[in-house]
């Protein structure tokens, strides 16, 4: 999608393969960071819900102070690279779709449809497309599409 005033940018197979590199790069660093903040609000969750030491000890000397203050700046850290990757993305024209399979689209023409070439995290190379309204249960071999 273009957002507005933008126009929606139209990659040729070759063009797009020729971007991967550094669109690998950038999925990486979304992948990794998303993996990271998930695990630490889980492990949050699950400290929240374990009774601590403190709690069996009231004495304020023998608790911790605010452990969550450094916790959420780094979260905030984290989650603001996350948007800055995606918005480089989205400045280059690639469409990011999905944080766990690292998947992103770029738009691409196939006659007179617009489609989506369609690549995920830990594939070699481009290899499929799918219709603007399939989406990833709609991808069909690269082999298959005629620029």
């Amino acid at each position: 999608m273009s957002t507005l005033g933008q126009e929606l940018r139209l990659f040729t197979v070759a063009e797009a393969q020729s971007m991967l590199p550094l669109v690998r790069s950038i999925v990486r660093g979304i992948v990794e960071d998303h993996s990271q903040l998930q695990q630490r609000i889980v492990e949050a969750r699950m400290q929240h819900h374990e009774p601590s030491a403190g709690a069996r000890d009231p004495s304020p000397a023998r608790r911790s102070p605010a452990p969550h203050a450094t916790e959420s700046g780094e979260d905030a850290e984290l989650k603001s690279r996350v948007e800055e990757a995606v918005a480089e993305l989205a400045a280059l024209g690639v469409e990011f779709k999905d944080f766990d399979l690292g998947l992103v689209d770029f738009p691409a023409r196939r006659g007179q449809e617009v489609v989506h070439l369609c690549w995920k995290h830990g594939e070699e190379r481009i290899s499929y497309w799918h219709p603007l309204e399939e989406g990833l249960a709609g991808r069909r071999d690269l082999d298959e599409m005629v620029e």
